[in-house]
């Protein structure tokens, strides 16, 4: 169980670092362009997307972690 829950945490931070680092990319870009930090802004319900879609990912495996540990423990 620890294993288990331990790399899923670890997907999930890899995943995050990504989402940060395409963020960081993006407003690299546009700094880089002279344009500054609000046209990154441009791009932020896409960035709330990823990010809800990794907590919900997260979610869901902890969850059926703990319903199979469940489901062994019952045996």
């Amino acid at each position: 169980m620890q294993v288990k829950l331990k790399n899923i945490i670890k997907r999930a931070l890899i995943a995050y670092l990504g989402a940060l680092g395409t963020i960081g990319v993006v407003l690299a870009i546009s700094i880089g362009h002279g344009s500054g930090w609000r046209p990154a802004l441009a791009g932020l319900p896409l960035y709330v997307t990823i990010f809800a879609g990794i907590t919900y990912q997260l979610f869901k495996e902890v969850r059926a972690l703990k319903r199979e540990e469940q489901q062994e423990s019952k045996q």
